[in-house]
Formats: structure tokens, sequence, C-alpha cells
């Protein structure tokens, strides 16, 4: 059954379409969940909730694929996994590994060398966004 569109839809949609784009614009310097969630204007328990529900992952998971999508750039050019770690705003080339294996289930390396030899099977869902 299609969800109705009532004042509060419309409320949470741009909400956490604010959220989104305020994370988009500054995941590099990691923002808190609080910080995110005063942008949107709840607190932080039932922001995570509703970003779930809206974007389906955390905030947290979004901004790692953010962070994932910069670094991968930095290796298709051919940095080193170190290079493109620190570059990412990332701890170490351990904290990008994390973050590649689960996101694409390949290692940083894979990502650098073009992931020859390996085979990727993806997929894509509908959000509102």
């Amino acid at each position: 059954m299609p969800t109705k569109i009532t004042p509060q839809y419309d409320s949470q949609y741009a909400r956490m379409a604010k959220a989104i784009a305020y994370l988009a614009a500054r995941w590099e310097s990691h923002p808190s969940l609080e910080q995110t969630a005063r942008v949107a204007g709840l607190s932080p328990w039932h922001f995570q909730k509703a970003f779930r529900r809206w974007v389906g992952v955390s905030p947290k998971q979004f901004q790692g694929a953010l962070s994932l999508d910069y670094a991968r750039a930095h290796l298709a050019a051919g940095a080193p996994v170190l290079e493109a770690a620190l570059a990412t705003g990332l701890s170490g080339p351990s904290r990008l590994h994390d973050l590649a294996i689960n996101f694409d289930a390949v290692t940083p390396g894979e990502i650098r060398t073009g992931g020859d030899g390996i085979i990727l099977r993806t997929g894509t869902a509908a959000t509102p966004f």
C-alpha cells in the first residue's frame, strides 16, 4: 500500500533531505549524530530512527559510504592505500579496509587495481530520495 502523503510525511521528508544535504556537504568533518539531529530538528534518538526508515541505513553508515566514495576516487587515481585513507579523514588504512569490506566486499587494494580478477554483483533499491 502506498504511503499516504500527509503534512507529517512532508515534514519528515524535508527533515531527512536537509540532513542528507548537511552530511553530504560536511562528510569530511564527520558530523556527530547530535549535530545532524539538531539540523533536522529532532532528538538524536528520533533522528536515528527516522533516518534509517527514510534512507535505509543509519547516519553513520551513510557517512561511511560518502567517505568510501571519496577514497575510491583516490585509489582509482593510483594513490596508495595509506594516502587515500588519510585524505579521506580516516585514522589509517585499517579503517579504510573495514569500510571497503563492509560496503563493497573488496579490499582497498582491489579497488585500487580496478577489481582485476573479481566479479561484482550490485543492486539498487527505490527510495524517496
